[in-house]
This record gives structure tokens, sequence and C-alpha cells, in this order.
């Protein structure tokens, strides 16, 4: 049995109103080494992709890290460490816990988890050129999609050291037994879940229903806080649109999985994303979905066949994304078993966490 560190959320810290996506891991891969027999011992990164927090706190908390984990691996042997990691200055502070993880001779996953990180091919020769230095220091790279297999070969990473994974549903979250149904002359059910902010399409959603509404009757929900929810309150109040769409904010985990299983189609127009766990979530309760084609979103969302694939920051390609299950629900139900299917294929927490263990060894 081993010792290993996982520099990621820590769950007892933890007082948010929203999981996110960095917690549901953490709390597998926890789960998944004290099940196996493992000792694992958290470096805290918990915090809000939102908060104000300045450079200077956000320095010291980083020097922290570095010190725990010096401290840490000066202290015992340790079998591996997973290092999980954000873009922009997360991602060069994670790097320096890479480098110490070499110095002492210890294997690290490094897993990107922010989709944000793929505009780096936008960069410019000598950034490419540092970053694809950089990129040679993990032991190796957890890849959650073919997008970022494909990113990190073009910075010259090998095959040999990347690891393919995907991410996970989290084992509290219950996966329907059957897949969705649709009463004709009812109306569809769309909904969103995740941060009320202009890089998740918010904008674009709101127009696409202020089209569609001309001519078909729908329900849409969106979950979720953030910058936008009282803007988006505010425009259902104004328009009237009350009784059809509504902004819930935050709610309860059990709430949550009630509303989900509820809907019949989930929309989420990012305009990045490393992969999102609200589209596994919906996927467990058989929804369809209709999302951009960013990050590894693609290796799970197949086009027409449990769901739809669309360009992002666009408006009319969700109209017409949204137009196919409202002028034909029947789809519904194929859609509705393929996303069962990719669920119990791709995204369960046992398999998964499994690869990450292993590709300490």
């Amino acid at each position: 049995m081993g010792k290993y560190i996982l520099v990621g959320a820590n769950p007892a810290e933890d007082a948010s109103a929203h999981r996110g996506g960095v917690l549901t891991l953490s709390k597998s891969l926890i789960t998944y080494a004290e099940r196996h027999g493992h000792t694992i011992e958290v470096i805290n990164t918990l915090r809000s992709g939102f908060d104000n927090l300045s450079l200077r706190l956000r320095l010291k908390a980083g020097w922290n890290r570095v010190l725990k984990l010096l401290k840490s691996l000066r202290a015992t042997n340790c079998s591996g460490v997973i290092i999980l990691s954000g873009a922009g200055l997360s991602f060069y502070e994670r790097i320096i816990l890479s480098s110490i993880c070499r110095w002492f001779g210890v294997k690290d996953l490094f897993v990107i988890v922010d989709g944000w990180f793929l505009d780096v091919r936008k960069a410019g020769c000598f950034k490419r050129y540092w970053l694809g230095l950089l990129l040679q220091i993990p032991h190796k790279l957890a890849a959650c999609g073919g997008q970022w297999s494909d990113l990190f070969r073009e910075f010259g990473v090998t095959s040999s050291h990347i690891v393919q994974i995907h991410f996970w549903l989290s084992e509290t979250f219950a996966i329907s037994d059957h897949h969705k149904t649709i009463t004709l002359g009812r109306p569809l059910r769309f909904i969103f879940v995740g941060w009320m902010i202009r890089e998740k399409g918010i904008y674009e959603i709101l127009a696409a229903i202020e089209e569609l509404r001309k001519s078909y009757k729908f329900v849409f929900t969106f979950v979720g806080d953030g910058a936008l929810l009282n803007d988006v309150r505010q425009e259902i109040r104004e328009l009237g649109w009350e009784g059809s769409v509504s902004a819930l904010g935050w709610v309860s985990d059990a709430e949550f999985q009630h509303i989900l299983s509820s809907a019949d189609v989930f929309v989420l127009p990012s305009y990045a994303e490393g992969f999102p766990m609200s589209l596994i979530e919906a996927f467990s309760k058989g929804l369809p979905a209709i999302c951009s084609d960013v990050g590894g979103i693609s290796d799970s969302l197949r086009d027409g066949v449990n769901g739809y694939l669309i360009p992002p920051r666009q408006i009319q390609p969700i109209i017409e994304a949204m137009k196919r299950y409202l002028s034909n629900p029947q789809i519904i139900a194929d859609h509705s078993r393929a996303a069962l299917d990719i669920v119990k294929t791709n995204h369960m927490a046992e398999t998964n966490c499994r690869l990450f263990f292993e590709a300490l060894r």
C-alpha cells in the first residue's frame, strides 16, 4: 500500500454551495485511495474561481503549498503525487510543484482541468517554446479528451507520457435506470447548469430563448450562481418570461438531482471547458446535450447521437439545435439511451481513479 499526495481541493475545508469540478475529482480520488488501503495527504487548493483574492494573497497561498510539499516529501517515502492545475498563474505554481517532485525522484501525474489552457495554441512562438519545455517536467500528463492529447503532442510531449482519462460522476450521484420518454403536447424542458457568467454562453442562451419563444412553447431553467444571475432574473421579469423561464441559483444536491431528472435537454454553450462535470451529471439522468465543441466534450458528446455539438460564441447554432428537439421530440428517447450508455462507458469513478494511481506506479 502506498502513501500519496493530492494537490487539489480538500473536502474538509469546503463551505461552498457548489461542489465544483475539482472538488468532485478530489473527493473521488481520496475515497479511492482509502478504499484500496492507501494513505493520501491533501495539499489544499480550494477556492472559488470567481473570488477576488489579491495577487499577493494568491502568491502567499502558492508559496505555502510549495513549503508543504517540500516538508511532506522530506518526511516520508511517497509513492506519487497527483497535481490538479488550472490555467494562468495556477499552472505555473503547479509546475513548480511538479519540479519539486522531479527533484525528489517522485512520480507525479499533472492534470490541467481548465479549458482556457487550450488557448495557448494562439500564443506567440516564444511562449509556445517556453510552455513546451514546462510540459516536459511532469512524469505524466493526463488528457481528458482528444483535443488535450493533440495539444500536448503539438508541444513536444511524447505519447508515452500522456495518460488518457475521463472525468467522472460523483459516486453519490444516482444514474437513471431508464431513458427519457416525451409525452406529446407537454412543453419540452431545457436546463443550463453552471456559473452564471458570460463565458458560459449565458447571453447567447437568452438570445436563443427570445427567438424560439416566437414559435415554440418550452420551459428553460438556469441552475447556478455568478455575476449574471441577477441580470438574468431581471431580464426574465422585464420580458414577461415568468412561468416558463427561471434562474434558481445554486440548490441543494437533492433538489438539483430532482430538477435535473425532470428536465429533457441540457444546454451548455461555453467558450471554454476542460470537461464539464455538469455534462456528465446531465448524461447520468438521460438528458441529451447541446454543448460547444470545446475541451474534451466531443469525446463523449457525439453529434447527432446523444446531443449536438455547436461552435462557441454563436447564437444561431443554439437556436437550430434546440429547434431540432422542439420540432421532433421523439429523437430525445434515442439520444437519451446513448447519453446513459456513455456515462457507464467513460465516466465511472472507480475506473478512472484507477488510471490515476496506475500512472504513478
